[in-house]
């Protein structure tokens, strides 16, 4: 898999692509063990006023720079991947401001990064880039007392950034 630095390389990027990266955050760790991958976070590319931001789940949905978005990851590292190399409007205003989703639950109206993407492209799209499987299918060995806090069910369904990634709709740049 190559890893790309999306600095000084934004003009080759479109609205709608995927952007990776591994989180900073306290949790990534456990998604990386979850998910038996490094790629932790995600979100997907749109243009405001010319201008390339990544549409994120953070502590709310919202749009970040480019820019900002690849640095903050650690060690400044990215894969980005294409549905189409058609031109994609995503259509974001309504998601901005939403609560980050801490349960991974599809039905809360809160959204988790791959969910966000996930959702975006199934219903703007009607394109489903994955499944999304229950809980119980991803490594949740030593996770129990964190998804008992949190009041995530093991029957949950869930869509990983890793789910996302190998999904055969993609392609990379």
């Amino acid at each position: 898999m190559a890893i790309l630095s999306l600095i000084g390389c934004k003009e080759h990027y479109k609205e709608g692509d995927i952007v990776f990266q591994v989180s900073k955050s306290r949790q990534s760790p456990l998604i990386q063990q979850a998910t038996d991958s490094k790629w932790s976070h995600c979100g997907i590319i749109v243009y405001k006023n010319g201008k390339p931001y990544v549409l994120e789940a953070s502590n709310v949905v919202k749009l970040t720079d480019l820019d900002a978005f690849c640095k903050r990851g650690k060690g400044g590292k990215t894969k980005v991947m294409r549905y189409t190399n058609d031109s994609i409007k995503v259509k974001y205003k309504k998601y901005l401001g939403t609560p980050y989703d801490t349960q991974f639950r599809f039905d809360n109206g809160r959204y988790y990064c791959s969910e966000l993407v996930y959702l975006i492209y199934k219903e703007q799209l009607g394109v489903e880039l994955c499944k999304p499987k229950p809980l119980s299918e991803y490594n949740t060995s030593g996770l129990e007392k964190e998804m008992k806090r949190r009041g995530i069910s093991s029957k949950s369904l869930f869509v990983a950034p890793s789910d996302l990634i190998v999904s055969p709709l993609l392609h990379n740049l």
